[in-house]
């Protein structure tokens, strides 16, 4: 039956109705799926009890991108005994296009490793476990489960798409780009297929390409949202925005109730707002806040709307043509940005040879980025404690700067490319997206604290003068300022108090050296100390997030736990993004003996940063006390796969699994590891090969002279 034909208004019988929304499922007709369920239930109210019911429902939910409301249905679905082993495996898809990639993990499997299991589900329960482990960066664990599901000689269009996947994330594009083709020849109506194809053309910047697969995909499934997003995403890089609005609103008409539709809502305000249409982008923010006044991006958005609101006739933008927008290889967004901002003033320079140089342990500090910035020739810095009009004088002499925004203690590099006054927003590259940020003001500005918005613009030499003037007294500041910070990452702990010190006397009105007082009391374990440096802090930054979370840390070496808690709350409710505050709060709260509810605060941080080693050994130890030892035994693999040297992690498997599974497990995640590193290499020098292709060899010269 085609999509476009009328769903019957009764049915002879249940097998009948499900059925007929089994082919309108078939032919990606899902709302006419829904819809004979929904007339079916009409019939046989007790339909919402049967377990295939469920299962249809739940797949229908789950390709609409329902995915709280797939969850439910199919773990009522597989509740029951007699169920299909295909809600168990969608029960696995939704889960981890929902984010619960750890959940996911175990439901596949044990799919996967099924004996009795029919094949189909194994081999595909295969591919999607593939994808899980590598949207954790764990190559071996997704080599390793497509190797499993190959064995069994069954090629699919979903299993190839998988593979690009896996592909993809190890930075192979270009062998990516060919699997996906083979996916599309084998089912050329394969969704992921299709997305992952365009996506991996974007990510290469063959934009005309990426529409043109695009463009097919929609006419192969016109219901399906995440086309018409990538499409709006596609439009707004060739500054198409009324276009990207469009698909957008599409989106939203087909299916109104999705999980994100909150972010598709806030998408297409945006795009209205780029394209200049304020009027509609008002009634597009305030539609947000009336549909979704839950939304994590209901400050964001109040912010852009009161920005349109109080808008004034003359109002300024300006943004950095043609700078670069390439993605960062892990924890690198301060080399990534380095590279970036090198580059675009004439520079050549790769994200791997600055952080060769710069990246120390897990991150990058700001005295290495400008002792780096010293030794490359050509160009003229300068490092200054930033403020929006700052900012946008720079801009407006072509000048990018280079600065950090904070996820409440965890910090994150960006070069700042714009502003745009009408919306009240600054325009940054943020290495972890290709297209360009927007930050409002005022979200940026309280991101920028931690540093006191410490920043460097970076030019060519011979546009030296472009760089913002500076006083004696601000170039002091700078200096000693970074000397401190060296002393600091030196762990000269005497040194750093007296330096801070001296630098919050000289200069009382910054936080950072009141933040660096306070973070030495806490390694010092000087609880009353770290009280009076918050509880000051707080008087003069009620807003503060390093202040309030700080105290809660005095409060809990004090041994008042309920006063601690009370504070992370605070400081949670100012950013939920930071990673380390919910571990912190995961721990206090196993340790009063909220171990659940501890456990969920542990998987938050896991949300936020899949390597959070911490985190996820503190979840392993707890699970395995608790007595889930199948949930103990994948998070310590897990992380021995993050890290085959992590000596707790280890022992902890070695207690469930034995020493030479542990040998096993981390020598081939070495292995895989070098591999991967490897293909990266390569696919980066073709790259770079076509984009600077070699200088002819002096023979060709000669023969083309001759020729001439």
């Amino acid at each position: 039956m085609a999509p476009s034909d009328v769903t019957a208004q009764s049915f002879s019988s249940r097998k009948v109705c499900l059925a007929r929304a089994r082919e309108h499922l078939a032919n990606r007709a899902y709302r006419s799926a829904r819809q004979t369920l929904e007339r079916g239930l009409q019939q046989w109210p007790d339909l919402s009890f049967d377990h295939e019911y469920l299962t249809v429902l739940g797949h229908i939910a789950w390709r609409q991108g329902c995915y709280r409301e797939s969850r439910g249905l199919l773990n009522r679905a597989v509740a029951n005994p007699d169920c299909h082993v295909e809600a168990r495996f969608l029960l696995g898809r939704a889960l981890l296009d929902s984010g619960r990639i750890e959940h996911a993990i175990r439901v596949l499997d044990e799919i996967l490793h099924d004996e009795e299991g029919l094949v189909p589900y194994r081999v595909h329960a295969g591919g999607a476990l593939s994808v899980a482990y590598s949207a954790l960066g764990l190559n071996k664990g997704s080599q390793d489960a497509l190797e499993e599901a190959a064995k069994f000689g069954l090629i699919s269009a979903q299993l190839l798409a998988d593979e690009g996947y896996r592909l993809m994330r190890v930075g192979a594009y270009p062998e990516a780009e060919v699997q996906l083709a083979k996916g599309l020849q084998v089912d050329s109506t394969c969704e992921d297929a299709f997305f992952r194809l365009c996506n991996t053309l974007y990510i290469q910047e063959k934009t005309e390409p990426a529409m043109e697969v695009l463009a097919y995909g929609i006419e192969q499934s016109p219901e399906f949202v995440p086309f018409y997003k990538l499409m709006a995403e596609l439009y707004s890089t060739r500054g198409q925005y009324k276009e990207a609005g469009a698909f957008l609103r599409r989106a939203l008409e087909l299916v109104p109730e999705a999980d994100d539709a909150a972010d598709t809502r806030f998408a297409m305000a945006m795009a209205l707002q780029r394209a200049g249409r304020i009027e509609a982008a008002i009634m597009a923010y305030r539609e947000l806040l009336q549909q979704s006044p839950r939304t994590p991006l209901r400050r964001d958005a109040e912010l852009r709307l009161a920005a349109l609101e109080r808008r004034k006739a003359d109002a300024r933008s300006a943004r950095l043509a043609n700078f670069p927008r390439k993605l960062q290889k892990r924890a690198y967004c301060a080399p990534n940005t380095l590279a970036n901002v090198l580059t675009f003033v004439g520079v050549r320079s790769t994200q791997d040879e600055v952080a060769a140089r710069v990246f120390r342990g897990a991150s990058t500090h700001w005295p290495e980025m400008f002792d780096y910035l010293r030794e490359v020739p050509d160009i003229a810095f300068r490092g200054f404690f930033g403020s929006l009009d700052l900012l946008k004088r720079c801009i407006e002499n072509s000048v990018p700067v280079i600065t950090t925004e904070y996820y409440g203690l965890a910090g994150h590099a960006i070069a700042v490319i714009g502003y745009d006054d009408v919306g009240e927003l600054v325009i940054a590259q943020d290495p972890r997206f290709i297209e360009p940020v927007e930050i409002p003001y005022a979200q940026f500005e309280k991101a920028w604290l931690h540093d006191d918005g410490l920043c460097i613009a970076v030019a060519s030499a011979e546009n030296r003068k472009r760089l913002p003037g500076q006083s004696g007294d601000e170039e002091r500041l700078v200096r000693e300022f970074l000397d401190l910070l060296r002393k600091r990452n030196e762990r000269d702990h005497e040194v750093s108090v007296r330096a801070a010190a001296d630098l919050a006397e000289q200069a009382p009105e910054k936080q950072a050296p009141q933040r660096i007082m306070a973070e030495l009391a806490l390694e010092g374990r000087s609880a009353e100390g770290l009280k009076h440096l918050c509880r000051e802090a707080l008087k003069r930054w009620p807003d503060s997030f390093w202040a309030t979370r700080h105290l809660g840390d005095a409060l809990q070496m004090s041994g008042d736990e309920a006063g601690a808690m009370d504070q992370y709350i605070k400081a949670r409710h100012l950013d939920r993004r930071d990673h380390f505050l919910a571990y912190t709060m995961g721990e206090l709260l196993i340790s009063r003996g909220q171990r659940r509810t501890g456990r969920g605060y542990l998987l938050a941080a896991l949300r936020e940063d899949p390597r959070f080693h911490k985190a996820r050994l503190r979840l392993a130890e707890d699970l395995l006390e608790s007595g889930d030892k199948e949930a103990a035994r994948l998070h310590a693999r897990l992380l021995i796969e993050f890290d085959p040297d992590n000596g707790p992690a280890r022992e902890l498997l070695a207690r469930i699994t034995g020493n030479t599974v542990v040998r096993n497990l981390a020598e081939g995640a070495r292995k895989v590891a070098e591999e991967v590193a490897r293909v990266q290499d390569q696919s980066e020098a073709k790259q770079a090969a076509k984009k600077n292709p070699p200088p002819p060899e002096e023979e060709d010269l000669e023969i083309e002279l001759e020729d001439l």
